[in-house]
Formats: C-alpha cells, structure tokens, sequence
C-alpha cells in the first residue's frame, strides 16, 4: 500500500504554471501566512473582530516562536481567561471563512482547472492499475484542493462517508476541512432570536457563546463560508467550523472516528511513504505510524528544497519509521512535471 501525506506546502505549490516566484493575493497560505496582511485576509480579520485583539502575536511570532506556538500560548492562556476562549473560536471562522474564499479564487483566476494534485493522482493511478495496490491519502489541509482532484481517479465526495467508500483509495483528513461543520445544539428561544440574522452574525453570535455552547460531535458537510454577510435560510441550523486551530501540541485530531479507524487498519499495509509539502512535525501522526507500521518502507518527500525534504524524511526515521530514503530535489511542480514519482512507485 502507498500512503502518501499532504502539508501546507502542496496546496502553496498546487499550480504548475504559477511558480512560487510569482506572488498571488489568492495564493494558498502556508502556516506562517495565514494571518498576513493580504487585502483579503483583512476583511475578513475585520468580519470577526473578537479575533482583532491577538492578530498582531499571530502576524508577527516572538522571535524563535511561529503562528503555532502563539497559537498554542493563546490555548493554553484560555484556561483562565474566558476571552481567549471567544478569540480561539473567532479564529477557528476567520479560518474557515478566510480559506474556503482564497481557494475559491485561487482555483478561478490561477489554476483554472490544472494542479499537481490531479497530476499526482493520475501518476498514482496509474501505477495502482498495474501494480493492484491499494492508496492512503492523508492530508492535513483545510482546503478541499485534493478533493477536487479525486475524480481523475474516479471519486466523487458528496458526503463524508465517500472519503473512505473505495477499495482502492481512502482519504482522510486529520485536521478538518473547511467544508466540514458540527452542529449547534440551541434552545428554541436561542433559535428565535438568531431567525432573521444573517450568517455572518450568527457566526460572530456563536463566537460569543463559545464557552457554553453546547457544538455536537458529529460532521456534517456545509456549502460555503460560514461568515458569509448574507441572510441564512430559517430552517438552516447554526454551524461551527470542524477544523483543528494549529497549534504546536495538537491534542486530538478533528475528523470522524470511522476516518481514523480506517487509517488505521491501513498503516501495516503500507510499503511505502511519499510526503507532499509535509514536514513531519506532528507528533500524534509520527506516533501513529510508528506504533502500528512494523516494517521497512520506502520513503520520499517533495517539499520546497532539497534540504527541507531530506529533513521532512529524517524525522520519520527520528520517529522509529525504518527504511530507505528517497529525496526529491525540489517542489511539488516540478516533482509531477518530471514525473519523479514512477521510479520510486517501481521500487520493491
């Protein structure tokens, strides 16, 4: 089996024909980006101004610190007080909202159809005909950019019981999506006074409950920003976002319970790891393999350079992984448009 990991690095190089020389409002931001001053991103700063009071700690980290590390100091400072709590969820919208229009925009003006992602999938594909192996993708991206590209290997999602409907491919999705949403358990008099609301207040109204609020476990799939500034259908149930804010411990993954077990009854398949954009960093996953893959494999990453790759690749080693190490020279376009990934899919 192939598993093959997803990062911020693969939807921030997701364009062939838009190399990382050229600089794009709409571009996918990678962690350290994801609050920057871009016109877009501030309106939607603006849009859920509980967040407003932390932005500065998450655009300009502490020196040696990251936009993870804030994060985490901020999660960790809620435990005491209570406005942290309502920032956090301001954030979880802000990323949501913020993400779900970049990639929108992203797909219209620059992609236009044509990603790596589904240059991937088609040199997986096939390899996977010949071969009869079966794939893992895993991505830890919010962004539904592989989803996009999964009907180049003849899947549709729809809802979420179709990321791991094939017998041939399971994706799964550790850290949310930004189409995936819980639901808001609320009183019929909290339901009253949100009915002539718009989506946008609603959210910001959420935001303000937060630390009562009673959100339900279970995922559901959603249609667009839940901050729109637009007025929602009556009968439409409150929504919270269902993506994990990054932070550098992260706890407990965001994603259905049958998605995990699934990725587990993969991982002692697997023969071989390919890293897109991933820098190996969370712990849970590195774990996770580790515990449950129990012999040699072949690993390789693409990421922005040939130094970052080969790092990526070590801290698997580092994690108790055992097996060879393959490096690509540099990112993911250039990685598809060689096709450096046939020779390593040939390997026994």
């Amino acid at each position: 089996m192939l598993l093959v990991v997803f990062g911020a690095g693969a939807s921030y190089d997701s364009v062939p024909h838009r190399p990382l020389t050229h600089r794009n409002e709409f571009r996918l931001p990678l962690a350290n980006e994801l609050f920057a001053d871009r016109t877009r991103f501030s309106v939607w700063i603006q849009r859920f101004p509980t967040c407003n009071a932390v932005i500065p700690y998450l655009r300009q980290p502490s020196e040696g610190g990251s936009v993870e590390s804030e994060l985490e100091r901020l999660r960790t400072e809620a435990q005491a007080n209570s406005n942290r709590i309502k920032q956090l969820a301001a954030v979880q919208f802000y990323l949501q909202s913020m993400l779900w229009e970049c990639e929108t925009l992203w797909n219209q003006e620059d992609a236009r159809g044509v990603t790596n992602y589904k240059t991937l999938l088609d040199q997986i594909e096939s390899w996977r005909i010949e071969s009869k192996e079966k794939v893992c993708l895993v991505t830890f991206n919010y962004d539904t950019m592989l989803e996009d590209a999964l009907p180049v290997v003849g899947i549709k999602i729809g809802d979420l019981p179709d990321y791991i409907a094939s017998n041939d491919y399971k994706i799964i999705k550790l850290h949310g999506s930004v189409n995936w949403a819980h639901k808001v358990h609320m009183s019929a008099s909290d339901v009253k006074d949100i009915i002539d609301l718009t989506c946008l207040d609603v959210a910001n109204d959420l935001i303000e409950r937060r630390a009562w609020l009673r959100i339900l476990p279970d995922f559901h799939i959603i249609k667009g920003p839940l901050g729109e500034p637009e007025r929602r259908h009556p009968s439409e149930s409150p929504s919270f976002p269902a993506l994990a804010i990054p932070v550098e411990k992260k706890q407990e993954y965001e994603c259905p319970q049958d998605h995990l077990q699934a990725l587990r009854d993969c991982i002692p398949e697997v023969t071989k790891i390919l890293l897109i954009g991933w820098r190996a960093t969370e712990i849970n996953f590195l774990q996770l393999l580790s515990e449950n893959l129990h012999r040699r494999v072949h690993m390789m990453a693409a990421a922005g350079n040939e130094t970052s790759a080969r790092e990526s690749v070590e801290r698997l080693v580092q994690s108790g992984i055992q097996g060879a190490l393959h490096v690509a020279k540099s990112g993911f376009s250039d990685f598809v448009t060689r096709r450096e990934v046939d020779d390593f899919l040939r390997l026994t």
